[in-house]
């Protein structure tokens, strides 16, 4: 029997705790995460994924707010004498002292050496990949600098969002952590290191990131929507209120009138069951939106309630 001690957070690492509870050859000895946040505009107290489905199995719940200085915590881990220490989408830093109780893995949303950090999944869209993975490796000190055990890829649509990729990617996640932790239970797992040269980071997002430039290529405002879902969102202004961008779709020269191209960036050139907004070298069909402090709708229910017509401009600046 393989002893495990389960770190994660979010949603994305509950498929991965379900396949290690799934699993005859493994014990879950405990999980650890991280503590209740308040969220929402009513400010509710919300417990991470991973430590409900932990309680639905009646298993260890270790919560933190920086693992690497609560030295109670660590000692509990250590109490528990796990054989592996099993990572995934955890969210914090683990120091030398964990690291030295049992080996640790991580179950990475990229394919490594690419996209290094926080955010692997939104980086991999903003910058238009076509293609992602999940690369389960062995944690190091470095940030996601340890050897891989093995990786398995998947593509990336391309209206895919981050949000799409992520539930793809953890359910890939899940299954891969299975086959590597079978490796490594049979002695035949290769932990090959990464090459440094290759690497790309993806650090933490930070909310500017979503202020649309329409200045900007359509294609890399079409990559800003998908891949900043659902936080920290695209968003753009509109009579001094800030609209959030939800669905969009992009469409090239050759599909436009020419005299479109001499509209100024951030103009509606056309009012449909969408938006059509002018960007740098073409334009954008919009479908869903988010005017402020209100739900998401469709694109021509905003039209109406607002009067947009054709001509108005989404600022950026």
């Amino acid at each position: 029997m393989m002893k495990i001690i389960f770190l994660g957070t979010p949603e994305f690492a509950v498929a991965s705790l379900e396949a290690l509870l799934r699993t005859s050859w493994i014990q879950v000895l405990a999980i650890c995460t991280q503590t209740d946040k308040e969220a929402g505009r009513g400010k509710k107290i919300h417990e991470p994924p991973v430590k409900k489905l932990a309680l639905q199995n009646g298993l260890v719940v270790l919560q933190c707010r920086k693992i690497s200085k609560e030295p109670g915590i660590i000692q509990k881990i250590k109490d528990l004498n796990p054989d592996i220490l099993i990572t995934c989408a955890f969210g914090q830093i683990l120091n030398e002292e964990i690291l030295n109780i049992a080996p640790a893995i991580n179950v990475h949303a990229s394919l490594l050496p690419k996209y290094r950090g926080a955010a692997p999944i939104n980086w991999a869209i903003l910058n238009g990949e076509k293609e992602s993975g999940i690369s389960i490796m062995k944690t190091e000190i470095g940030l996601d600098t340890g050897p891989v055990i093995l990786q398995e890829k998947c593509s990336i649509g391309e209206n895919e969002t981050s949000v799409d990729l992520t539930k793809k990617l953890s359910i890939l996640g899940a299954s891969a952590l299975i086959k590597a932790l079978e490796l490594i239970k049979n002695g035949k797992a290769d932990f090959i290191p990464q090459d440094n040269s290759k690497a790309t980071k993806a650090p933490m997002l930070k909310k500017e990131f979503g202020l649309i430039d329409w200045n900007q290529t359509t294609e890399k405002i079409h990559n800003q929507i998908r891949g900043l879902q659902s936080w920290p969102s695209a968003y753009t202004h509109f009579n001094g209120k800030i609209i959030k961008i939800w669905e969009c779709r992009g469409v090239p020269w050759n599909a436009q009138d020419d005299a479109i191209q001499k509209v100024p960036s951030g103009a509606i050139v056309e009012i449909s069951d969408y938006i059509k907004v002018k960007t740098k070298d073409g334009c954008i069909n919009i479908y869903k939106l988010q005017p402020e402090n209100k739900g998401i709708i469709n694109a021509k229910d905003w039209i109406n309630g607002a009067r947009a017509k054709v001509g108005d401009k989404f600022e950026y600046n």
